[in-house]
């Protein structure tokens, strides 16, 4: 018997593949801690960050962290419907760091 408790179940295909599936989806509490961490960053700290945020960057970023994606495309929603006096560059003033994104 406890030779049994020790053993771990070997998940299935499928159980993996749900768990990748998974670990690999954005998380809403990772986005919104993501969303205010960046909120309590300075402009000149987010002018830094955009500036070292290549295109290569951000798609591994992404990668590790889903939920930037998500915000990136909410910002890029929020962009289309913004009047032109809160943009700057064809990017929302509020925009920061993921603008380069």
């Amino acid at each position: 018997m406890a030779e049994e408790q020790q053993q771990a179940k070997v998940p299935s295909g499928d159980e993996f593949d749900m768990a990748t599936r998974n670990l690999m989806s954005a998380d809403p509490d990772i986005q919104t801690v993501l969303v205010s961490r960046l909120s309590q960053m300075s402009p000149e700290e987010l002018r830094v960050m955009d500036k070292a945020l290549t295109a290569e960057v951000t798609t591994v970023l992404m990668k590790l962290l889903p939920e930037l994606k998500e915000l990136i495309d909410q910002m890029g929603q929020k962009q289309e419907t913004k009047p032109k006096e809160e943009m700057v560059d064809d990017m929302p003033k509020d925009m920061g760091a993921l603008g380069n994104m």
